[in-house]
């Protein structure tokens, strides 16, 4: 008598319905983490290029600018020291950092963040102004949420210059 090896139809049939039922209970909650994953990479990359722009500007005590590509802050940013004050980035001032866009979150700065964050010298937010220390004081947020729906994060830049971050609901990302 010949023994068979290997799986009945019956058998493959009753192990696919299981993997597509664990497939089906798992995929969401991965998905989910999938979205606060990228949030947080957000929030830390930012985080960190606000913390750099401030120690440069420190460090040389000069204005510092980080700018949102496309006036976007979700295509990426550029910072580079404002050399001649005029906010704008010239040929002879070299980009110190450069981000690359990010995918499925998007970030939204308000009032006086929306496009920029600028640091005098003194390590404090400054709106672009004439002279090395001058311009309005500079405090704002910046919103990272999902790009669908979902949980986010709000970055608190205060006039000291100074972060601060809270989570924030999925209905506080959609009116965003």
């Amino acid at each position: 008598m010949m023994k068979h090896q290997g799986f009945t139809l019956f058998e493959l049939l009753i192990t696919l319905v299981i993997l597509a039922i664990i497939l089906g209970i798992g995929l969401p909650s991965f998905s989910a983490q999938l979205q606060k994953t990228r949030v947080q990479t957000a929030v830390d990359l930012l985080i960190n290029a606000i913390q750099t722009a401030r120690s440069v500007a420190v460090a040389k005590n000069k204005r510092t600018l980080l700018i949102a590509r496309d006036k976007e802050w979700h295509q990426g940013w550029y910072l580079f020291v404002d050399e001649n004050q005029n906010g704008l980035q010239d040929i002879d001032e070299p980009t110190l950092l450069l981000a690359a866009p990010l995918k499925k979150v998007k970030i939204q700065g308000n009032s006086s963040v929306k496009t920029y964050i600028s640091f005098v010298g003194t390590g404090e937010g400054r709106l672009i102004g004439k002279s090395p220390n001058s311009g309005a004081f500079m405090a704002g947020t910046l919103t990272i949420c999902p790009e669908y729906k979902g949980t986010g994060i709000k970055l608190v830049l205060s006039r000291g210059g100074r972060l601060r971050y809270t989570p924030i609901t999925e209905e506080e990302c959609l009116q965003s």
